[in-house]
């Protein structure tokens, strides 16, 4: 190092020392001058703060925004972050913005904290005079953190945990995470929990410490960290079991309206796990948590209402929760609500609206969707016929095992109905299905045997799956079984 940029660099070390509103050594005017002494040594990090004297008129400099904003485009052209974005806001924003921001840079810059808190908001939410930057908001936040803001503390260990605008650091983020947790955070404690529970930023999964760290949390009325608890002592088989823990530990995160504990409570008094069988605190809960938007409770919630299954049967709240979980794009709430306009269970029976949910549905993936929406288009319920749109549902349920799907696709690959005809392919899917047990398979197949329209005729093969079929109750497979005895008695 030469000793002309070991001085240069002395001036900018100086000139910080100066500008820390906190320091005996504060004083504003020779920072500025040491600023500007460092500025003249092409030092790109003094050239952004003399930038900000200039712009701003601190320290008792002259206002020269023209100079200032040369200054900017040199020092963020040798790399100097800060610069950059300045000057990048600076061809951005109308001048009245840009100087209210500029003002509370160099606050920042005086390691102002309330300033920096503000300066945090604004790059961690982004706005519109400024772009959402985390790492800024990052470089603001550690002054707080630095004079012992514990939120600021927990919200930077939280960044370098997860890597949110910063590459993950494990070391800064235990480092201010356990600042925090020292100064009371509870938040900071759960996140402690949780990295050595779920092996965040490189960390060896540890329980053992994880529980440590939740149940001080906990004990300091984290909500989440409650909840964690609750599922550990919820983990069947472990030293930790313990379902009558489990149920105070949600219990206690439900009260503070934690809507996951609410929905694991209501469950634990439905079927009397760690707790006495409660249908009305069921009910209680599993509707806290269908109103704190928990979507698993509204479809489980549903589902029991409608089946009267540990709670009693209301048709009404079926309807209700599986309305709003499908309007939140829920497919097996849109396919719930398909099933009860088609059927005609609390609202009048209507195709076209059952059409209407279980395609929502299909669209997404939803396989029972697929297969219902299949059989209208097959059926021509709530909508034309249409055999070839059928198909391709059921093709599209088949390729997720769909045995009531496959059972249709084969046969209708079988006979050429909707698809283009392909025999062999068809009595493959057919035995696909027929082998997961499903009636109708087994019917299809030995219709087609009997029949011998497709196949050799084959009454030993067709009375084997008939006879599959006629077990579980198939009233075709008994009728086709039937008429096959009368004509062999002849």
């Amino acid at each position: 190092m030469s000793e002309s940029t070991s001085s240069d660099e002395g001036l900018y070390a100086q000139c910080r020392r100066y500008m820390d509103c906190v320091s005996p050594e504060y004083d504003l005017r020779r920072a500025a001058s040491e600023a500007e002494s460092g500025a003249a040594g092409a030092i790109p990090d003094a050239q952004y703060l003399y930038g900000l004297f200039l712009y701003t008129g601190e320290g008792g400099t002259s206002i020269d925004r023209k100079t200032a904003a040369e200054l900017f485009t040199l020092a963020a052209g040798a790399g100097c972050r800060e610069a950059d974005i300045v000057s990048k806001e600076i061809g951005r924003n109308p001048e009245d913005v840009q100087e209210r921001i500029m003002k509370l840079r160099i606050r920042g810059e005086q390691r102002d904290v309330d300033a920096c808190s503000r300066l945090f908001d604004l790059y961690d939410n982004g706005a519109e005079c400024v772009k959402k930057d985390h790492a800024e908001a990052i470089r603001w936040y550690t002054v707080c953190a630095e004079n012992d803001n514990v939120e600021a503390q927990n919200t930077i260990g939280f960044m370098y945990l997860m890597g949110k605008g910063v590459r993950k650091d494990r070391e800064k983020a235990v480092r201010w995470l356990k600042e925090a947790a020292e100064n009371g955070s509870a938040s900071a404690m759960y996140r402690i929990g949780k990295m050595y529970d779920e092996g965040l930023c490189d960390t060896e999964p540890d329980l053992k410490t994880a529980v440590t760290w939740y149940q001080k949390a906990a004990d300091a009325g984290d909500a989440d960290a409650q909840f964690a608890m609750g599922c550990i002592h919820s983990m069947p088989r472990t030293k930790y079991t313990d379902d009558r823990e489990a149920a105070r530990m949600f219990g206690r995160a439900a009260e503070q309206g934690h809507a996951e504990a609410q929905y694991q409570l209501g469950m634990m008094y439905a079927y009397g796990q760690g707790v006495p069988r409660d249908p009305s605190l069921a009910v209680k809960w599993l509707e806290r948590s269908c109103e704190g938007d928990y979507q698993q409770a509204m479809v489980d919630f549903a589902n029991m209402c409608f089946e009267g299954q540990a709670v009693p049967k209301d048709y009404e709240k079926a309807a209700k929760w599986f309305t709003v979980a499908a309007n939140r794009c829920n497919g097996y709430a849109q396919y719930a609500l398909g099933c009860m306009y088609g059927s005609g269970y609390y609202y009048e029976q209507n195709d076209a609206e059952a059409q209407k949910w279980f395609r929502e549905a299909a669209e997404m993936g939803e396989v029972n969707s697929q297969y219902c929406l299949g059989c209208l288009c097959y059926e021509g319920r709530g909508m034309e016929k249409n055999p070839e749109e059928a198909a391709m549902w059921f093709d599209q349920a088949a390729d997720q095992g769909h045995p009531a799907a496959k059972a249709f696709l084969g046969m209708m690959k079988v006979s050429g109905t909707g698809t283009a005809q392909d025999i062999e392919e068809g009595l493959r899917i057919l035995n696909e299905s027929a082998e997961t047990g499903y009636y109708e398979a087994q019917y299809y197949l030995g219709k087609i045997y009997y029949e011998g329209k497709y196949v050799e005729r084959n009454i030993p093969r067709a009375k084997r799956f008939l006879n599959q079929a006629a077990k579980q109750g198939d009233p075709d497979a008994m009728a086709l079984l039937n008429r096959i005895k009368t004509e062999r008695s002849r």
